[in-house]
């Protein structure tokens, strides 16, 4: 059923353009369900359906009129683990004879996710919206090439759902010395659900809130400008230029549409929001292009940069596995689950070290053997005390974005209330203090991980006490600011 509408609202669009004169609407809406149609089978990148798709952009960039960047032509192949991939870039020449030699790139990726189990995901959203909507930018932007001061690339990117292979290719191969800015469209689809459209990146332009602004409040159209992109869960194809030091804007209407889902089909879209953001992407571009003083801020997302705050506040909550040990018996106590929350202060001294502490309050529990039956039967115990942790960290390699380290130091912590069921004639020392470690690692903002804890004096202050001591394991999970 899905095919079939998807088949008669095509041949309907076919017959209109041959028919009538066809608006940027119509030709939006074209795009897409051609590029997300059943017939190309999600586009899977590499594939002859991907392959298609990209035979189709070419098509419409030579009927627009625009030119291939490279001599070779549209195409520009490369390879990743053995299997062969292509971008289609082509070019907008600018008219100014020194800032002709500068570029403004607007790219999307064309591919999406194929077919998986029988089930064809078509990616109207993601990312046929985003493709189709940089066509028309070329269509509008070459009509307008006689104004243009600075260059127009324009690019179709491959293998960005496995990997941002194609933008990154890309990126190793132009002068990003002379690219002043490059903007990734990838799911705009969902205008009117996602009710503004989204700027991530304004920062890495000088005075880049006030330009989209301006240009947003021309056409009544609600934006939302944020300084940084901040999620790498959520990386576009700015992320290859990005980390190279271009200034980069991500453009998008959000999650709201079936993301990765068979269900994100054309009939879906936002035709009249898509023909929105592309008038006000093209507009924003020639601004980009025609204004002399436009220029990157020099900022670049911490997320693409790799670089720390000096300072930063980390709010964390963890899981606690407590356990009560005898070292000299070489025999532990039952563990109980409790739980840690407390605010972590970061000074990073560079790239591999930084000095973390702050404080923490900890409900711990644990189980202490009942000397009536060592090995069968125990008093549950619990401790609330606030714990002041010293830890230094070392980071010892990751990914884009992801930073692995290690983390070991000592801790104090002050005792404030215990507790045991069927109360053995024990008193706890107040004061507890210690070494720990941890393993974990940082994702944009999010910090997960695992480490022990081990009490080095004992637990007991009674005279004949047995020589116990408290550990600990922990997972945890921290939010950066």
């Amino acid at each position: 059923m899905k095919t079939n509408r998807i088949i008669i609202t095509s041949l309907l669009l076919l017959f209109c353009g041959s028919t009538f004169a066809q608006t940027q609407q119509d030709r939006l809406t074209r795009h897409v369900y051609t590029l997300a149609g059943d017939s190309l089978r999600g586009r899977r990148a590499g594939s002859e359906d991907a392959a298609k798709a990209a035979a189709y952009i070419v098509s419409q960039f030579e009927g627009i009129g625009i030119q291939p960047y490279y001599e070779e032509g549209w195409y520009q192949p490369f390879e990743m683990n053995g299997k062969t991939y292509k971008n289609v870039i082509g070019i907008i020449p600018g008219n100014d004879p020194v800032l002709k030699d500068e570029y403004i790139i607007i790219g999307a990726h064309y591919d999406h996710l194929g077919v998986r189990d029988d089930q064809i995901y078509n990616g109207a959203d993601d990312n046929a919206s985003g493709t189709a909507t940089i066509i028309e930018m070329a269509r509008i932007l070459k009509s307008q090439q006689n104004s243009l001061k600075r260059s127009i690339i324009v690019a179709a990117f491959d293998a960005e759902e496995i990997g941002l292979w194609g933008s990154n290719y890309l990126a190793k191969q132009l002068d990003l010395s002379k690219v002043k800015l490059m903007m990734s469209i990838d799911m705009v689809g969902w205008l009117e659900k996602g009710k503004t459209l989204q700027l991530q990146g304004t920062a890495t332009i000088k005075d880049g809130k006030r330009l989209f602004r301006e240009e947003a409040e021309k056409m009544h159209l609600d934006i939302k400008a944020k300084n940084f992109e901040t999620s790498i869960l959520g990386a576009t194809d700015t992320q290859g230029f990005a980390q190279r030091g271009v200034a980069t804007l991500y453009v998008t209407t959000g999650l709201k549409s079936p993301y990765h889902k068979p269900e994100d089909d054309p009939e879906l879209i936002d035709y009249k929001g898509l023909d929105r953001v592309t008038d006000y992407m093209a507009d924003v571009t020639m601004r980009c292009a025609t204004d002399e003083g436009f220029a990157p801020s020099g900022k670049i997302s911490p997320i693409h940069s790799g670089k720390r705050k000096t300072i930063e506040i980390m709010p964390s909550v963890s899981l606690v596995n407590g356990n009560i040990a005898f070292p000299k018996a070489g025999f532990d106590g039952k563990s109980r689950y409790g739980v840690n929350a407390g605010l972590m202060a970061l000074l990073n001294l560079n790239s591999h070290f930084t000095l973390k502490t702050g404080a923490q309050y900890e409900l711990l529990r644990a189980k202490y053997p009942d000397e009536s039956d060592l090995f069968n039967s125990y008093l549950p115990y619990r401790q609330q005390s606030v714990l002041v942790p010293v830890n230094l960290l070392v980071y010892i390699g990751g990914a884009p974005g992801m930073d692995i380290y290690v983390e070991a130091g000592g801790f104090y912590g002050r005792v404030f209330s215990t507790g045991f069921e069927g109360e053995p004639e024990l008193s706890i020392d107040p004061n507890q203090y210690g070494i720990n470690w941890a393993v974990g690692f940082r994702l944009g903002k999010v910090n997960i991980s695992g480490g022990r804890r081990y009490q080095l004096n004992p637990m007991f202050v009674n005279d004949g006490a047995p020589k116990t001591k408290l550990h600990a394991g922990n997972f945890s999970i921290g939010y950066y600011f």
